[in-house]
């Protein structure tokens, strides 16, 4: 090229060479993540019975006074999930296969869905208002979670179908769902399904519910400090490429919810906004939203747990009156 040397040439073109090369390595860098993430998503940390110990938690129910029978629930693509079925109050020993026929005696039963990352030992720290509220609850491992066998994390994917084989378990009783974000939608999405099981739910506590996994899946990373955009896009686009197709909450699944949904948020919530539960809430024919100032994703039972528990019972009070 006339008028420019050829030293500037070659220093030009190592430039124009260097920024390539950058450039297919942060596009490389970003599908590793991507892929990373996704890995992670379906793999998510065990909390099993040394984690319990590691941290001073209680281990089972037993520990917290109450007694119980342990069980496993066989679902579809060989998974078995573990499960602790607790009579409040009255004497145990009634297993998954004999829930049936006792069931009758029972005048409401709250099943818990955890969420992700979590299990049913997590759980056990959220029990203690059940206590009173219910002659029966029911703790499971999701997928993936716990000590759950046969495969990693759906991420609520078609999960709502183990849940329902849960309730069939447990006889014709009414139910109450507890589900922690993750759980929550997996519950929502139980009771808009045309099944006799789903019949059979009397009501819902979601606490901390997303419509948009890719949202909740973008405000976990931000809150420990990870980048998101557009890792978490490929992310997704890994999981659905893999078979998993992570559920939301569209507004028609919500609506053909027919029992009553308490919605539980915190106003701190970094990771799913409250937003979202108002929409569910909207949605829902029978939706109320309890917002808790200065709790977060999972803490409202911790930082107001007067205003909490009080519209525990207040909520229990009137599925149990609809149902009597």
């Amino acid at each position: 090229m006339p008028g420019i040397p050829r030293s500037t040439l070659r220093v030009v073109g190592a430039l124009l060479g260097l920024v390539i090369l950058l450039s297919v390595a942060l596009v490389a860098a970003v599908v590793i993540l991507s892929a990373i993430v996704a890995r992670e998503a379906v793999r998510p940390p065990r909390h099993t019975a040394g984690y319990a110990v590691a941290l001073g938690l209680p281990v089972d129910p037993n520990e917290l006074g109450l007694e119980f029978d342990e069980w496993t629930l066989e679902v579809p693509g060989a998974a078995t999930l573990p499960v602790w079925e607790v009579r409040s109050g009255q004497e145990s020993g009634v297993s998954g296969q004999q829930s049936a026929a006792d069931s009758r005696q029972l005048s409401l039963t709250a099943v818990f869905i955890h969420d992700w990352g979590e299990s049913r030992i997590d759980v056990l720290a959220r029990i203690e208002p059940w206590r009173t509220l219910c002659d029966r609850f029911v703790l499971y491992d999701l997928r993936g979670h716990g000590e759950a066998t046969g495969g990693g994390s759906r991420l609520g994917h078609r999960e709502d179908l183990d849940l329902l084989a849960l309730l069939d378990r447990l006889g014709d009783c009414p139910i109450v769902l507890v589900g922690q974000s993750m759980g929550a939608v997996i519950a929502i999405s139980a009771a808009s399904q045309r099944r006799p099981a789903s019949a059979r739910i009397a009501g819902i506590v979601a606490y901390g519910p997303y419509r948009d996994f890719h949202y909740s899946l973008r405000g976990s990373l931000h809150v420990g400090g990870y980048p998101t955009r557009p890792l978490t896009d490929l992310a997704i686009f890994w999981l659905r490429f893999a078979g998993t197709r992570p559920e939301g909450l569209p507004d028609e699944e919500v609506q053909r919810v027919r029992c009553p949904i308490l919605i539980i948020c915190g106003a701190d919530d970094a990771i799913v906004s409250v937003s979202h539960g108002q929409r569910i809430a909207e949605a829902a024919a029978d939706g109320t939203l309890l917002v808790i100032p200065n709790a977060g994703h999972l803490d409202v039972h911790i930082v107001d747990p007067q205003r909490h528990d009080q519209a525990l019972r207040v909520f229990v009070e009137r599925v149990e009156n609809a149902v009597s």
